[in-house]
């Protein structure tokens, strides 16, 4: 599993991607800074998302002009050698098969980056979620048990007459200020609460899950059609077929058009991308200005240790505030206990108090170390390793897959649309020879031509033969021999006797 570093560094590829050149439509330079809300900048984005769309307009246009030429032309040749054609094409198949299987690589790694940057910001959730539940804990244990114990003891020394004008003023004071004490620790709390409360990460993470599964899925659908496409075009080329190399060109001429869209689509992504990892904390930082304080926000983005955490006075104060809250109630129970009154009920109510308390400082100290920025500065760690360090790599994998494949399959559907009228027939024939003398004996209908020769060995055979007929003078003409090889019926009888006198 990959180990983030403790600190982060831009990567060299994220170095080289924010040196691109950024120009808006209008072929100004602007700034390179990660800034989504720049109309300018995302032009520039824009700009390099559609520089691999115009190459596919080229392309189509130069198919189109190639496609009119082979229409018009006519192709006089009667022999090809497709051989050499046939193992180019499969070699150019294979190539194509394995930038494929590059950007399956790449679509798992930006897969697994995205999920990686889920993982951190759940991590995250889960760290707020527990500063959550102890506010939340050290605000029940006020409301009831604090409240109620001290109100409790009020009733108790309030319908005790034994108790002086004196001493009961002294347990108000004490119970009042125990009570105090107990309402600024909510109060600091409750504001630790309120500012904890603005962090909602959840729609995020939903977020991420649902862009994650959708483009995963899309582009394994595209990558499987192109590898489906590049096993067609290895089955025709085995075959011959005419039919599936029409298919292929027709068909390939749609993928190229997945192909380089894919390409400008994740161009323009990565570029944005790699600005955004050399500087990333500008960007949360006003991301998150209008939610929360900004020194809440750098305290946890940068979590340098020389700046004071911002809760780390109102958690001092607050358990301060437990300590002295509980001497004050000590010092009211002293009071009470020198006097004969109900103990089980004052008992019971003193140690609701000092539950109370006890409650808010066992909460107190974890929450401590919750608010550090320990942890939610490694989850942002984390999270910035998984996007820079895993996705970007895999985006740019995805990126030399789709344009190589585009290249390749480019080159194919020539090749193809070249090949498709000289497979498919296995033997061509010679030309009638015009200079055939008129003595060579003409075969019957169920032999084949004479004139129209196989090519090959055995055509070379019967040249040699129909050669040395040629060189041989014509025998000497018997019309009993021409009925007999090539005649259906017989000579008449008298034409005999006439052929016998002469």
């Amino acid at each position: 599993m990959y180990r983030p570093a403790k600190e982060y560094e831009a990567p060299w590829w994220a170095t080289i991607l924010h040196s691109f050149p950024h120009l808006d439509l209008t072929f100004q330079t602007v700034n390179s800074s990660f800034n989504l809300d720049d109309p300018k900048y995302k032009e520039s984005l824009m700009f390099w998302a559609a520089a691999p769309v115009i190459w596919l307009l080229v392309t189509l246009v130069v198919f189109l002009m190639y496609f009119c030429y082979r229409c018009c032309q006519h192709d006089t040749e009667k022999q090809r050698n497709v051989v050499c054609l046939k193992w180019t094409m499969a070699i150019l198949t294979l190539l194509c098969c394995g930038a494929v299987g590059v950007g399956l690589y790449g679509n798992e790694e930006a897969n697994k980056g995205i999920m990686y940057l889920s993982e951190s910001a759940n991590d995250a959730m889960e760290t707020i979620a527990q500063i959550k539940s102890k506010t939340v804990a050290m605000q029940t244990a006020f409301n009831t048990s604090i409240t109620h114990g001290i109100n409790g003891i009020r009733v108790v020394y309030r319908s005790n007459s034994e108790l002086s004008w004196n001493q009961k003023s002294d347990l108000h004071t004490f119970t009042d200020r125990s009570l105090q004490y107990a309402r600024d620790i909510f109060d600091s709390i409750n504001k630790i609460n309120l500012k904890v409360r603005r962090v909602d990460l959840s729609s995020l993470v939903h977020d991420l899950k649902d862009y994650s599964f959708y483009r995963r899925l899309g582009m394994l659908m595209v990558l499987g059609w192109l590898m489906l496409l590049c096993l067609i075009l290895l089955v025709g080329i085995g075959s011959s077929s005419k039919c599936t190399l029409l298919l292929f060109c027709a068909f390939g001429i749609f993928s190229l058009v997945l192909c380089w869209m894919s390409t400008g689509l994740h161009l323009g992504a990565s570029i944005g991308i790699g600005d955004f990892c050399m500087a990333p904390n500008p960007f949360f930082e006003e991301l998150a200005s209008g939610q929360v304080e900004s020194d809440f926000v750098q305290y946890y983005v940068r979590c340098d240790h020389s700046v004071l955490n911002p809760f780390r006075s109102t958690i001092n104060s607050a358990s301060d505030k437990i300590h002295q809250s509980n001497k004050s109630l000590n010092d009211a129970l002293s009071i009470l206990n020198k006097n004969s009154m109900n103990k089980t009920e004052l008992n019971h109510n003193a140690l609701l108090v000092s539950r109370g308390l006890e409650d808010m400082l066992t909460a107190l100290m974890p929450l401590n170390a919750l608010v550090d920025c320990t942890n939610l500065h490694k989850d942002y760690i984390d999270s910035l390793h998984g996007i820079c360090y895993i996705a970007l790599p895999g985006i740019l994998y995805l990126i030399l897959s789709a344009a190589e494949t585009g290249l390749i399959f480019s080159i194919l559907v020539v090749l193809a649309s070249k090949a498709w009228k000289s497979v498919g027939s296995k033997k061509s024939y010679l030309d009638a020879e015009e200079d055939d003398g008129p003595f060579i004996p003409r075969p019957g209908g169920s032999s084949p031509n004479y004139y129209s020769y196989p090519r090959g060995r055995q055509a070379a055979a019967r040249e040699t033969i129909h050669a040395q007929r040629r060189s041989t003078p014509p025998p000497a003409y018997n019309s009993n021999e021409f009925y007999r090889q090539y005649g259906d019926v017989n000579p008449p009888d008298d034409y005999c006797g006439r052929e016998s006198n002469a």
